[in-house]
């Protein structure tokens, strides 16, 4: 059986008889291969769009032009600047921002290096910039701009995330400088004090961004479960109410309320459900985390979806529907949906207690 199917919603007697396709339905996820070749011959077709020319101009504080500077251009390629402090360099059509560095300069404005390319060009952005004083500020920047490099490795950040990390340390090393600038220079205390700083800011703000992504992906992955958990116990006490569905529009539509939010918080447990299960491997490498997070999918996507939950379409929908739509009396419609509803609780009692406590020790497991 597709576990990707889904319970969907049944409606008032007016909507003609082919509007009740139920549990079985599809999910329109699977007409998005459909898609995907008129996707590729636009990739394609991007693929091969023309560079744009991006031209710069670095002036000092005095807007003079600065000639002979080595200009880098972050992740797309290098240069140096003519005797008019011009530099050009080709970037793809797609990029729309660059972050310029320069070696033994500090990017005044704009502020970070960072500048929108230009449409036209032969109108270049102006980098002020001023030289950086002595070599250890210089020396520091190079050693943090390696270790940031093995960052972009790691699967557990995002290209945003480590951009900040290097900017806050960046910012640390600057303020070490500027007190060794104002000490002439000669305090050697301050010099090592900055080289063991930045031996430790790696570290450092790794461990505090780990924090961060951790305290987040909690948030997300207890939500997501605790809310399958929660719909799943609302539609199995509606169950425990089906024969007023039989009595009354309202409590007909009440019970499709419980269908509908149930099926929505199951799509989003089995969307989410394999990427939560790599977060918790990157992020916590904790085994019985891992073994926990199996046994959460087991129980809840084929126990009680595919198990329990699915087999209400002919079970207990299927007989509300036709007695909505005036294909069965009330009597009959009623003792099948009841028979099945019964069935659908006493299988329900004993996984939804253990789904409980097994979400109950990942989070444990996770707060760690």
């Amino acid at each position: 059986m597709n576990i990707r199917s889904r319970l969907l919603p049944f409606t008032h007697c007016r909507l003609p008889l082919a509007s009740w396709q139920l549990l079985l339905a599809p999910c329109p996820l699977a007409f998005a291969p459909c898609l995907l070749p008129l996707a590729l011959c636009f990739l394609l077709q991007t693929a091969h769009a023309q560079e744009t020319i991006f031209t710069g101009r670095v002036v000092d504080a005095e807007q003079k032009s600065v000639k002979g500077a080595r200009v880098i251009l972050v992740g797309l390629s290098e240069t140096r600047t003519d005797d008019d402090g011009l530099f050009r360099v080709a970037v793809p059509a797609s990029v729309a921002e660059v972050q310029v560095e320069m070696d033994r300069y500090e990017v005044v404005y704009p502020r970070s290096g960072r500048a929108p390319v230009p449409r036209s060009a032969t109108t270049p952005i102006v980098f002020e910039v001023k030289k950086i004083q002595g070599g250890e500020q210089e020396r520091m920047i190079r050693q943090l701009r390696d270790n940031v490099r093995k960052l972009e490795n790691d699967k557990r950040f995002k290209e945003s995330e480590i951009a900040r990390l290097e900017k806050s340390m960046q910012d640390s090393i600057q303020l070490y400088q500027r007190l060794i600038d104002q000490s002439g220079g000669q305090n050697s205390r301050l010099i090592d004090s900055l080289d063991n700083r930045v031996k430790q800011l790696l570290a450092a703000q790794e461990n505090a961004l780990l924090a961060q992504k951790k305290e987040q992906l909690y948030k997300e992955i207890t939500k997501t479960m605790l809310t399958f958990l929660d719909k799943a116990k609302n539609l199995r006490d509606a169950l425990a109410r089906i024969d007023d569905v039989f009595l009354s529009d309202a409590a007909r539509a009440e019970f499709e309320r419980h269908v509908l939010a149930y099926s929505s918080a199951r799509d989003s447990l089995y969307s989410r459900d394999k990427g939560f299960a790599e977060s918790v491997r990157l992020f916590w490498g904790n085994a019985d985390a891992n073994a926990k997070m199996a046994a959460i999918h087991d129980l809840s996507i084929l126990d009680i979806h595919e198990g329990i939950m699915l087999p209400l379409n002919n079970t207990v929908i299927g007989p509300v529907r036709d007695f909505a739509t005036g294909q069965s009396p009330r009597l009959a419609a009623s003792k099948k949906a009841r028979k099945g509803a019964r069935k659908a609780l006493e299988q329900l009692a004993f996984p939804l207690n253990k789904l409980q406590r097994n979400i109950d020790d990942l989070m444990v497991l996770l707060q760690h």
